[in-house]
């Protein structure tokens, strides 16, 4: 994206790793160029220069009509920077400490200017307040709590994979720190170490616990293209009687990927027995978030496939929504390469 930098009056470019370091070296800019740049270094795990971005946008955002979804990336991804890697665990509870009171003065920085991004940033201190509570406990589960928060809410997954192999070591029968670890494997795209811990998760005796990792597998599955393989293993959990919403919404993009309208039918028939879901509108749901996950997993050309299928039975605002964020993806996939 090209923007004007207030201190150069001149656009600058963000179309690399190297012009996103050369964008650092600005004592200036807009809000878009730093984000760009958060987005680029996110990617590629170079997690202090994406805090040190992430300070900079948070920072242009006063007085800015931008979209709340922005701010709150900007701001977790400037929590997650401030994290370090760690050796000991009073090493990562001194790092915990250190980045919640950074957040605190920054948001004291701010005051009263941007309300919604004090927002974000309490709900992040709050975080980092529940992980040092769960620290403080040090069991298996604790841990593999903190795992969770690590790789969900603050969006780093290696940090998330060295603390759930700690609880393994713990106690080597903790299936949920093996889901847990599984999920932030593959987020890295480690899809062989991925695959192992989630099959090693789906042998516990507790069906909620086997039903997050079969979930977990069928979303690796899906990550590598491989949706009639998703579609299969996914099915297990409607086989044992779940009808959450979130496993719909999965197997519906399974479904869609590996072109079984048939099973896809009778999954908008099943959204459209929940209690949330307007009757005639599960079709639209169940596509809408089939593409969302296809975009997220970088499936871009099996996203705009359905893209075209949801533009014959959305609004035309949904749909402009979705294609908004396919590009915007495709154009994030392309800087990093």
């Amino acid at each position: 994206m090209a923007v004007a930098n207030s201190s150069t009056e001149q656009p600058i470019a963000i179309l690399s790793v190297a012009d996103a370091l050369e964008a650092l070296k600005r004592p200036k800019g807009s809000f878009e160029e730093w984000f760009d740049c958060v987005g680029i270094f996110a990617n590629l795990h170079r997690w202090e220069e994406m805090q040190i971005a992430a300070h900079r946008a948070l920072e242009s955002s006063t007085n800015r009509p931008l979209k709340p979804m922005l701010l709150k990336e900007a701001a977790t991804r400037y929590a997650a920077g401030s994290l370090r890697d760690f050796k000991s665990q009073e090493e990562f509870r001194g790092n915990c400490e250190r980045s919640s009171t950074e957040l605190q003065q920054f948001g004291s920085r701010i005051g009263t200017e941007n309300p919604k991004l004090i927002s974000y940033l309490e709900a992040l201190i709050k975080t980092l307040d529940e992980i040092l509570l769960l620290l403080a406990e040090n069991s298996p589960y604790a841990l593999t709590s903190i795992a969770s928060k690590l790789r969900k809410r603050l969006g780093r997954p290696d940090l998330a994979i060295t603390v759930a192999t700690v609880a393994i070591k713990k106690d080597k029968e903790c299936h949920a720190a093996y889901t847990t670890r599984g999920a932030a494997n593959s987020e890295l795209e480690r899809y062989e170490a991925a695959l192992a811990d989630f099959l090693y998760a789906e042998g516990d005796k507790k069906i909620k616990s086997r039903n997050y990792a079969i979930a977990g597998h069928t979303k690796l599955l899906i990550r590598q293209s491989s949706f009639k393989p998703a579609l299969d293993i996914g099915w297990q959990i409607i086989n044992s009687g779940s009808r959450s919403k979130s496993i719909l919404y999965l197997l519906a993009e399974a479904a869609k990927g590996a072109g079984d309208e048939e099973r896809f039918k009778w999954l908008v028939k099943e959204a459209e027995k929940l209690p949330e879901v307007e009757q005639g509108s599960g079709e639209v749901l169940l596509m809408r978030q089939s593409i969302k996950v296809l975009i997220e997993n970088k499936q871009f050309s099996m996203a705009e496939k359905l893209l075209n299928e949801f533009a014959m039975i959305a609004s035309v605002h949904k749909y402009k929504s979705l294609q908004k964020d396919l590009i915007e993806a495709k154009r994030t996939a392309t800087l990093i390469k």
